[in-house]
């Protein structure tokens, strides 16, 4: 299998800049505060804890994208598995916080825009997008997926979205780039 590093840069730079325009939204919004830590993160667990954010998107696009959209396709058809996945993908983030409806929309939808990717691009090109998503939300202080992760994956700042213990993939700033990303994602695929 041929490795396109240019798709796979392209990726995780879509990701982390999806996620950069989150955090403006909701910095603009007056929707993050910031609070002081109780300790520096030493340069060494930074890329330690980078590389296993890395590490944790590919495992996670093996699972839901390769194995249950691309070979689940083989056994119920392309619609089921697309939408399996996704489901299940959005399911798997609930033991990280109270998901309330704009999180279960904000998973879909990442869900979806993932599986777009996958079917379009590939394994690594989704799992570069979901790495520079994540990279850039814990990069910036939030916790990836939810403030009951942030024991697990300490990040380098202390942002919250005050009120929503999921963190920014609950607000509708999520939302919105989201979508942005699920048309333009759209948009590059047509045939011109």
């Amino acid at each position: 299998m041929f490795l396109d590093t240019g798709e796979i840069g392209i990726g995780m730079a879509a990701g982390f800049l999806s996620f950069i325009l989150v955090a403006g939204v909701l910095k603009a919004g007056r929707r993050v505060e910031r609070h002081p830590l109780d300790r520096v993160l030493p340069f060494s667990s930074f890329v330690k804890l980078s590389a296993l954010i890395l590490f944790l998107a590919f495992l996670e696009e093996a699972f839901f994208r390769w194995g249950l959209l691309g070979q689940g396709s083989r056994l119920v058809g392309l619609i089921p598995a697309f939408f399996l996945s996704t489901g299940l993908f959005a399911l798997s983030h609930r033991p990280n916080g109270r998901l309330h409806y704009v999180a279960w929309l904000n998973l879909l939808l990442v869900g979806m825009e993932l599986g777009l990717i996958y079917l379009w691009w590939g394994l690594w090109v989704a799992a570069a997008a979901h790495a520079g998503w994540n990279l850039a939300e814990w990069g910036l202080g939030f916790t990836v997926s939810g403030e009951k992760t942030r024991k697990y994956l300490p990040s380098p700042a202390l942002r919250v979205v005050p009120g929503e213990p999921f963190g920014p993939e609950a607000h509708w700033a999520t939302t919105l780039v989201v979508a942005l990303a699920l048309a333009v994602t759209q948009w590059i695929h047509l045939p011109f």
